[in-house]
């Protein structure tokens, strides 16, 4: 059995048409479902949730699920048979399909990760290989339950965006392995996290990868693990951050919003 974590708010034909893919796996699934809708926890709190329901149960692999991520049947199966023969891949993802043009990935696995996040992209053709990556997309992650066990929880101090990428990070420094698996594929149709969402959510985002710069761009070892490498000078880092905190200020006189 493995266990299926999604994060669910609002979107109930997203959450019901995930499900249904589910439904259809060639392996066995036990569904966890994070419902925020009364409350919204956001990202990275709700997928603890289900982490820490599971951590303690018997099962190898744990799949953490967007709502708007809908898996061709076989994409579970593929990726646990991937990771079974390959013992240092802690995190595996699957090709994410444009819901717009199934020739076309949106995300094969992820490149710059400051300040917004960018995924490799382009015609499926281009993309029949397994490969190592630097952070795997939240919308799908396969993560090995004994990785998880060493490294722990997402860190809870990003809100909506940046936890993949920082727990990709994370585990690459404790030596193991993200890997995209070709043969697994899902479509996704996007959600707030890819488009201009409530003003809220925007200034989450921001507050995200203030918290991100802080943690990683202070020192080499992000440089060491990304896939920009040395090409992100200090003046980049603080121009950019300086960018952010002028967005973050304008949110708050913007909405009156506090935190």
């Amino acid at each position: 059995m493995i266990p299926v974590i999604i994060p669910y708010h609002r979107k109930k034909k997203q959450l019901d048409k995930c499900i249904a893919h589910l439904k259809n796996q060639t392996i066995k699934l036990e569904i966890f479902v994070q419902d925020s809708n009364d409350t919204n926890i956001y990202f990275t709190a709700a997928v603890n949730e289900g982490l820490r329901k599971y951590i303690a149960r018997s099962c190898r692999y744990i799949v953490i699920l967007n709502q708007d991520m809908y898996l061709e049947p076989a994409a579970v199966e593929i990726m646990l048979t991937f990771m079974d023969r390959h013992p240092d891949c802690g995190i595996g993802a699957p090709l994410q399909i444009n819901s717009e043009n199934p020739e076309y990935v949106i995300s094969a696995g992820g490149q710059e990760a400051f300040p917004c996040g960018k995924n490799q992209h382009g015609r499926l053709l281009d993309f029949t290989e397994d490969e190592q990556i630097y952070w795997a997309n939240g919308a799908c992650m396969m993560l090995r339950k004994d990785m998880v066990q060493e490294i722990g929880l997402l860190d809870e101090n990003y809100a909506f965006i940046g936890s993949d990428s920082d727990y990709c990070f994370t585990a690459r420094s404790r030596g193991w392995q993200i890997w995209r698996i070709a043969g697994a594929k899902g479509v996704h149709d996007l959600g707030s996290s890819a488009k201009l969402a409530e003003m809220r959510i925007e200034f989450l985002k921001i507050k995200d990868m203030i918290y991100f710069s802080n943690k990683w761009l202070t020192g080499g070892l992000y440089k060491k693990l990304a896939y920009e490498e040395n090409s992100l000078t200090v003046e980049e880092i603080n121009r950019v951050v300086s960018g952010l905190r002028r967005s973050e200020s304008e949110f708050e006189l913007l909405t009156n919003l506090s935190f």
